[in-house]
């Protein structure tokens, strides 16, 4: 009956924590970007609309932002309204400088804006006379203001994304703060790191085709008995001029041009084949593999996911983020219930660090539920994450799922977690990431289950052992 009790106020705690969770989260978002929130037109300019021209009759845009200096001094000593009301004035006067153009957003200290060009000459001479123009003072509520803009710009003629243009152009104003230009052109920034994003997705597409990449384990340990019995699969590329690229940089060009699935394929294809070579030399570890939330609504590779586990399903996992699911909820839920009933494992992973939902979590049918290293690197030294992380292993465990904490890095938190119930710990106090031949050799190890019965559970280093 205790048991009940205990878990019903753990659901009722994680509920009220969630809540607070949300409210702070909408809260530091309106701080953070409540300079950001459109005053005037909407937010993406009509002219870099693919859908409504074809690329011949596009002809090259320009994409500019115009900061003032010291307007902020401005702003503190006439006031939110009137601030805006000189904004306002100075987009106005550049909408009669310039034929056609579009004024995007304005800021508290800034204004977007962009327009057609015939050349790149033609550009700088326009944005030049909006230089001029200000030298003219701007009259508002029976006052002058002196305003002292700078430009930023970059010329493109393809259809780009709006806020990426915007960003690269801000980034370009604040490194060239100090050369007192008053207009920057960040068009060759943008086609340098276009060509190189190019380049990039060009040798991840090769990587794929001829098996360039790896992967690496991180074990997971159980707590109470030591045992190893499951391990995270980690994408890792060595790009033959570059060297090693960071997983969130490629994974995330792949995620914006559609690779992503073949990228998930080819490492569900080669964590098979691994977690068969494992099991042949004696360990039939479980291989958790992380599955992107644009893929999991989609039927073709729910279809093509299940074929390709199929014989290994019981020992293969899905590890997904809370918020996978947001996007087409019934097809990705409906997904993962067809993975279930296939016998793959599911993981909901990085718990805690995102909008967690309990509506949603109560439909998904996970086996388990990792809580983000974020909660765990202040176990021992905070005063509410151990009260966090034990109402969410509570509310797993009443949701008949096991708990992994991410990030364990210190024995002293591997004794907090042992007491809480935690059931599964993943982190550098186990092991680091490691390739297959390595994960064999710590495996293998004679003092295997000495090393790890204990509470002091030394680091694997890959570079010392070799199979």
């Amino acid at each position: 009956m205790l048991d009940i009790v205990y878990a019903t106020l753990a659901i009722v705690a994680c509920a009220e924590l969630g809540a607070i969770a949300l409210i702070l989260r909408a809260v530091r978002w309106r701080r953070v970007n409540r300079v950001r929130e459109p005053s005037g037109p909407a937010p993406f300019f009509t002219a870099l609309r693919p859908s409504e021209r074809s690329p011949a009759d596009v002809p090259p845009l320009v994409v500019a932002l115009c900061e003032f200096a010291r307007f902020e001094a401005i702003r503190r000593n006439v006031g939110y309204s009137t601030a805006n009301a000189i904004i306002a004035q100075a987009a106005a006067r550049i909408r009669r400088l310039i034929p056609d153009v579009e004024i995007g957003r304005t800021h508290r200290a800034s204004i977007e804006f962009a327009f057609a060009a015939d050349s790149p000459g033609g550009a700088t001479r326009l944005l030049n006379a909006v230089i001029a123009a200000f030298d003219q003072t701007v009259y508002v509520e029976g006052c002058d203001f002196r305003l002292v803009p700078r430009i930023g710009f970059a010329i493109t003629g393809a259809a780009l994304n709006h806020d990426e243009l915007i960003e690269r152009v801000e980034t370009a104003l604040q490194n060239r703060a100090g050369a007192h230009l008053r207009i920057i052109d960040a068009t060759d920034a943008l086609g340098e790191e276009a060509s190189a994003r190019l380049g990039l997705l060009r040798d991840l597409h090769y990587a794929i085709e001829n098996d360039a990449l790896e992967l690496h384990y991180q074990p997971k340990l159980r707590c109470r008995t030591g045992v190893i019995d499951a391990a995270e699969a980690l994408l890792r590329w060595t790009h033959p001029s570059l060297g090693p690229v960071r997983p969130d940089e490629f994974i995330a060009i792949a995620e914006e041009t559609g690779l992503i699935g073949r990228l998930t394929r080819w490492t569900l294809a080669r964590a098979v084949e691994d977690q068969r070579r494992l099991s042949e030399a004696g360990h039939a570890l479980t291989i958790y593999v992380n599955i992107s939330g644009l893929l999991l609504p989609d039927p073709d590779f729910a279809t093509e996911a299940l074929r390709l586990v199929e014989g290994a399903a019981g020992r293969i996992g899905f590890e997904i983020t809370e918020t996978a699911v947001i996007e087409r909820p019934e097809q990705a839920i409906g997904n993962l219930h067809a993975f279930a009933a296939a016998g793959i494992k599911l993981a909901i992973d990085d718990y805690g660090s995102g909008l967690s939902s309990l509506a949603y979590l109560k439909q998904l049918p996970a086996h388990e539920l990792k809580i983000d290293k974020l909660f765990i690197s202040g176990l021992t030294s905070s005063h509410r994450d151990p009260l966090l992380v034990r109402s969410s292993i509570d509310l797993a465990h009443a949701l008949e799922m096991e708990v992994t904490a991410e990030g364990v890095d210190n024995p002293m938190a591997l004794s907090l977690l042992r007491v809480m119930g935690c059931d599964l710990i993943q982190g550098f106090l186990v092991a680091r990431p490691l390739a297959l031949e390595a994960l064999l050799t710590f495996l293998d190890a004679s003092d295997y289950a000495e090393r790890i019965a204990g509470q002091t559970i030394p680091r694997f280093d890959a570079a010392t052992s070799a199979r």
